[in-house]
């Protein structure tokens, strides 16, 4: 191999390494309104977003600089005074000598000559003696592009004029000092469109040109680059400074939203391995272990798979399938409707839970398997009342009624309930619960063995667990299978991951990944029990999909991770169903999230 290519490779490699850092050093300094003139509210919509660069091509006509992007659309209400010059002037004012409130923030005007440089720039000046507040203001930075004097001609304007930097120039030390950013045309330089990532001959050829302005303690931007997300990412990753876009309010909501779209894991873990020895037979089953992540679907999965640096239980799993989640009145699910498909094999209204879509009780599976002599416990990281665990126990019109829903615990057949606090503990309720003898605890850890039957309202269970949550979930886990399994008719257990569905909700990537990662080894620790068993059938399928996730970017050798939303609610996209034991065949394919109860019934060999 060449030397040449042995660099090239090597550049590439450490390029690799270091880019998953590169997102979190982007904020709305580094956007670029390109041909800002063109908005429909020019200056305003860019200075408002915050961007750090606003670009204004000038005309001279008349001894006035006329802002347009061709002289035919030249307009008598439009020059670089009222556009630009007045309003950064004012905000001056108005910000005690700074263009923006925070003192921190810079603006750089970009002023691209369209005609002869010397007329063009000497009216320049002549106007801009008229605002010593900009010229005189650290904060501003007026770049020159476009039509623009030799390097040796820069020292003849005044300091405050710096210019735009070519790549292919070498500049000696005074005239470096007077280039304000390097610029350079993409199309020239690669043909990528955006789409993808660049080729590596294309990628060095940019990050060539990046080091290269880098190096001179420049900035860079690429004029005629994609306006997209995933150019944006792109760019970003090869460290481009300047982000051109014509869409601002897109690349703004982009920016901000960085932080809570990008997430590096710090805690990988081995998963478990299965020995598949009773997967996929078909024989009747004594337990079934129903895990629901809510709100989560493939790219929710990958994300965590990612983020685990290409390890996850779920994905062990040989067997899966599609479950379509809409409800009987609406596209988009809730989680109310969502879980009673599963608890009872009818689809209800949104809010609907137990119920049918009149309204009327129907049978769940806690109830049916008890008539068998088999046993069931739930368990979840949210309030106890909250659609996905009552949808197994109770019977609503309204998933938000939270004391008549746990009051209907204390007639469920359900052994065991255990989550996070609820407005639904009333004095009243309690009271029924000492009637129907369940032993209620305030605390996970203070329940030292199961007898009766038993509620745990623990505040621990809600909280997050990048928030202290620890091995709650897990230790739920045991404490219940502890007791369930000692049923010799077998058992159900409903396993809900509630805030996974908060990450994509509040469109943060950190949450989801971290509460789907926890609620991944409590599935390895039912594929473990499965395989010890051998009469347990596993199942993993969220209610529902939340937050529209995109996932642009990521390195399953670092362990990181970078997404977009598209909403803060549900949506229609199928959710992804795992098995794992015996009968986990029947759950590929595309199904009604219905055929998840069905599909219970018959592996327990339960007419329905």
């Amino acid at each position: 191999m060449k030397l040449s290519k042995i660099v090239a490779v090597a550049a590439l490699a450490v390029f690799s390494e270091n880019q998953a850092q590169n997102y979190l050093n982007y904020n709305l300094g580094n956007a670029h309104s390109h041909n800002d003139y063109m908005q429909e509210i020019p200056f305003w919509q860019a200075y408002y977003a915050n961007f750090g660069s606003i670009e204004a091509d000038v005309f001279l006509v008349k001894g006035k600089l006329w802002v347009a992007h061709t002289e035919k659309e030249l307009s008598a209400d439009r020059t670089l005074e009222n556009l630009y010059l007045d309003n950064i002037s004012k905000q001056i004012k108005l910000n005690n000598g700074n263009i923006y409130p925070d003192a921190g923030k810079k603006l750089q005007l970009l002023i691209d000559i369209k005609q002869d440089y010397k007329t063009s720039l000497a009216a320049l000046v002549s106007t801009l003696k008229n605002y010593p507040e900009i010229t005189g203001n650290s904060g501003i930075k007026i770049v020159i592009t476009g039509g623009k004097p030799q390097p040796s001609e820069f020292n003849n304007y005044p300091d405050y004029l710096f210019f735009d930097g070519d790549l292919e120039k070498n500049y000696e030390a005074d005239q470096l000092k007077r280039i304000g950013m390097f610029s350079a045309d993409l199309p020239a330089l690669v043909k990528w469109n955006g789409k993808g990532i660049p080729r590596d001959e294309e990628t060095l050829k940019i990050k060539s040109a990046v080091n290269k302005a880098h190096m001179q303690h420049k900035p860079v931007r690429f004029y005629g680059a994609p306006d997209f997300p995933n150019a944006w990412v792109n760019l970003m990753d090869l460290g481009v400074d300047y982000i051109n876009t014509d869409h601002i309010p897109d690349l703004k909501k982009f920016i901000n939203a960085i932080p809570k779209n990008f997430y590096k894991n710090t805690k990988e873990y081995a998963t478990y391995t299965p020995t598949y020895q009773s997967d996929g037979i078909e024989k009747k089953v004594k337990n079934v272990i129903l895990l629901i992540p809510d709100g989560t679907s493939l790219p929710q999965y990958y994300a965590a798979f990612t983020a685990n640096k290409g390890k996850l239980n779920v994905f062990n799993m040989k067997s899966t399938g599609l479950s379509k989640t809409n409800s009987s009145n609406a596209y988009i699910t809730d989680s109310a409707p969502g879980s009673t498909a599963f608890a009872t094999g009818v689809k209800t209204k949104n809010t609907f839970v137990g119920v049918d879509h009149m309204g009327k009780a129907l049978a769940q599976i806690p109830d049916i398997i008890a008539e068998k002599g088999m046993t069931s416990g739930l368990i979840s990281t949210g309030d106890v009342t909250d659609a996905t665990p009552a949808d197994f126990y109770a019977h609503s019109d309204n998933r938000n009624s939270s004391e008549p829903i746990l009051k209907d615990f204390a007639a469920s057949k359900t052994k065991i309930l255990i989550g996070g606090p609820t407005s639904g503990l009333s004095q009243e309720n309690i009271q029924k619960f000492k009637e129907a003898k369940i032993d209620l605890y305030q605390d996970l850890k203070s329940v030292p063995k199961i007898n009766n039957r038993t509620l745990v309202i623990d505040p621990l269970a809600s909280q997050r667990i990048t928030s202290g949550r620890g091995n709650w979930l897990a230790d739920a886990f045991d404490l219940t299978l502890n007791d369930l399994k000692n049923n010799k008719k077998g058992f159900f257990m409903m396993i809900e991951a509630s805030q996974t569905d908060g990450g994509g909700h509040s469109n943060n990537i950190e949450q989801l990944v971290t509460e789907l990662l926890d609620f991944d080894h409590v599935v390895g620790k039912a594929m473990k029990f499965a395989d010890e068993n051998k009469e347990t059938l596993v199942i993993v399928v969220g209610d529902h999909e939340t937050g529209g996730l995109t996932l642009l970017d990521g390195s399953l050798k670092e362990g990181w991770v970078f997404g977009n939303f598209s909403t803060n609610d549900h949506t229609s996209i199928p959710s992804s169903v795992f098995a794992y034991g015996p009968n986990s065949k029947e759950f590929t394919g595309l199904f009604e999230n219905t055929e998840i109860f069905n599909k219970i019934l018959a592996a327990y060999g339960i007419q329905k």
